[in-house]
């Protein structure tokens, strides 16, 4: 509380308002990203982090504003725009695989085809994620090749199917 007061005294408005936005985002984001009830998905430790990495792009980009003046804005848009995240999201390339044709539009045959691919990707996925998306993708095939030939598929999982295993000969229509 001395403190504050020491502060309120002792610096320019600029100052004290960079503080109160970096104070406001910080406990924004520990607020957002932690709560009482969903403890499983944030911990306490990555919550400081975070809002601590955001405190510091505040109290970084309030500097250079002092230092650069309003042009700042045109570096922090290209900073921002030119991002590995920011690219990927605007180019439409999630993950490191390439995207696909949706399920529904690929034969048969290319859906066991991805089937089997898929398997060894997901042997050789490194992150949660990439492991996620993959896992989610046979999903869809399964489903799609359900719809198509449901005989067909739980013949094949009757059969003792395996992860890495292939469906092509329950299913008809090829």
């Amino acid at each position: 509380m001395l403190l504050g007061v020491v502060a309120l005294l002792l610096l320019s408005p600029e100052v004290l308002a960079l503080a109160f936005l970096t104070g406001l985002l910080a406990g924004a984001t520990a607020a957002t990203m932690y709560s009482a009830g969903d403890t499983a998905r944030w911990t306490r430790r990555q919550v400081i982090t975070a809002a601590a990495a955001g405190a510091a792009l505040i109290v970084l980009a309030g500097g250079l504003a002092v230092v650069l003046g309003p042009s700042v804005l045109w570096l922090v848009v290209l900073l921002g725009g030119s991002s590995p995240p920011v690219v990927r999201w605007c180019t439409g390339m999630r993950g490191t695989a390439p995207r696909r044709r949706d399920v529904p539009e690929r034969s048969t045959a290319d859906l066991c085809r991805q089937w089997r691919d898929s398997y060894d990707a997901l042997r050789q996925a490194k992150t949660d994620p990439q492991r996620l998306r993959i896992v989610m993708e046979r999903q869809r095939c399964l489903d799609e090749l359900d719809r198509r030939d449901p005989e067909g598929l739980q013949a094949w999982l009757a059969s003792a199917a395996s992860a890495a295993g292939d469906p092509t000969r329950f299913l008809k229509n090829l």
